[in-house]
């Protein structure tokens, strides 16, 4: 079975849409994301971009917590 998990490309909104408890890492990351009007709009990769975070570190955080929240 294929889990669901967050890609670079999936907007902020989707990405806590799908898995609430992705909101404790953008604010662990020092993100504003969450509840921020561009959440619609801005990629994970914005997002780091914008934080200047690095993409590929924040995605393993937000997945390993999505997939926590799905359990075993």
């Amino acid at each position: 079975m294929n889990r669901p998990h967050i890609t670079i490309d999936d907007t902020v909104e989707q990405a806590v849409a799908r898995f609430p408890a992705l909101a404790a890492v953008f604010v662990s990351f020092g993100m504003a994301c969450v509840g921020c009007d561009m959440a619609a709009f801005d990629t994970v990769r914005d997002a780091a971009a914008a934080y200047d975070r690095e993409p590929a570190e924040l995605l393993a955080e937000l997945n390993r917590a999505a997939a926590a929240e799905l359990g075993p």
